[in-house]
């Protein structure tokens, strides 16, 4: 698996993954144009995302109305080094979701390759060319 990431000037970068073309950028206060998400910004929707298709596979799989599910994500900084220190989701799983699948929903939800990746801190190689 690879993507190719391209500097387009000020603090802006373009992501090619697959056929899809994803922007990068900083707020304006942080010397951007504010014309896509940040790189913090684009992890935790990672983290989110796959959450919920974790949680929707599983309801699926048990026939279970996932209709107006939603996932909140909210997460804190930390310097010092600099990162993301804290990440809080919640699902938000529809009315009349019987309570034993409550439980295997968050238990599936747990297992996505994002928190993972994140739980088993992955082997990350930094190189120039």
């Amino acid at each position: 698996m690879e993507m190719k990431v391209t500097f387009e000037g000020g603090a802006k970068f373009a992501v090619q993954i697959r056929g899809h073309k994803v922007v990068v950028d900083q707020p304006v206060e942080g010397g951007g144009t504010d014309e896509g998400p940040t790189p913090p910004e684009y992890f935790v929707a990672s983290l989110g995302s796959c959450v919920g298709v974790y949680a929707v596979a599983y309801c699926e799989r048990h026939n279970v109305d996932v209709t107006g599910m939603t996932i909140g994500v909210k997460w804190e900084k930390s310097a010092s080094p600099a990162r993301v220190s804290k990440i809080d989701v919640s699902i938000n799983i529809p009315k009349g979701v019987p309570e034993e699948l409550r439980e295997r929903v968050l238990a599936a939800a747990n297992h996505c390759l994002i928190h993972n990746t994140i739980t088993a801190q992955p082997e990350i190689n930094i190189a120039l060319t």
